[in-house]
């Protein structure tokens, strides 16, 4: 699955490089970037040819984050 992870924000980095995205925005392993992605990324870049496709690999990329901290969180004991 991190292969899958690895793939998929290379992909996402090489779409955002053709589009209209602050370069800070850029690093994908910053979880407070793909918010602001998924916020932000239809401001300057909805009528791009690839806007969708990054649209979708911003969604999925924020499911697996939120997939991984459910799986690393403490429970209590109970």
């Amino acid at each position: 699955m991190e292969e899958t992870l690895r793939r998929k924000k290379s992909a996402l980095r090489t779409m955002l490089e053709m589009m209209d995205v602050p370069e800070m925005r850029m690093d994908l392993d910053r979880p407070a970037n793909i918010r602001w992605l998924h916020r932000n990324l239809a401001i300057n870049n909805s009528r791009h040819p690839l806007f969708e496709t990054a649209k979708e690999l911003v969604g999925w990329i924020m499911t697996f984050n939120a997939g991984q901290a459910m799986l690393t969180r403490k429970r209590p004991v109970c």
